[in-house]
């Protein structure tokens, strides 16, 4: 009896902790779709005013493409927004997971 191996998946962790007004915002969704392009999996962290980014649609339309969003829901709460469906709200502890699960880590901030 013959098993194939399926090859895991590289995964690549986001921090984005800017306004949906920083350059960053842009990098990040263009970066997102060039490693969704290449078979990865794609988990963005939002933390600082990085949570205002559930705001964009440009943004939140990656959800559609398969990207997890998680955000620091105590920086949600300061900022007064409301849960939204599809984006899961954090702690710092699904920070560190999402660092320790990832192939590649990267850091907007």
């Amino acid at each position: 009896m013959s098993y194939e191996l399926k090859e895991k998946k590289q995964r690549l962790g986001i921090l984005l902790t800017t306004s949906p007004e920083s350059e960053n915002t842009f990098t990040v969704i263009k970066l997102t779709e060039a490693a969704l392009s290449s078979e990865r999996d794609v988990h963005i962290f939002l933390m600082c005013d990085g949570v205002y980014n559930i705001n964009d649609r440009n943004f939140v339309s990656l959800l559609d493409k398969g990207v997890i969003i998680t955000l620091c829901a105590h920086n949600a709460s300061e900022r007064l927004l409301e849960k939204r469906e599809g984006i899961n709200f954090g702690s710092q502890y699904d920070l560190a997971y999402i660092v320790n699960e990832s192939d590649k880590f990267l850091s907007f901030t």
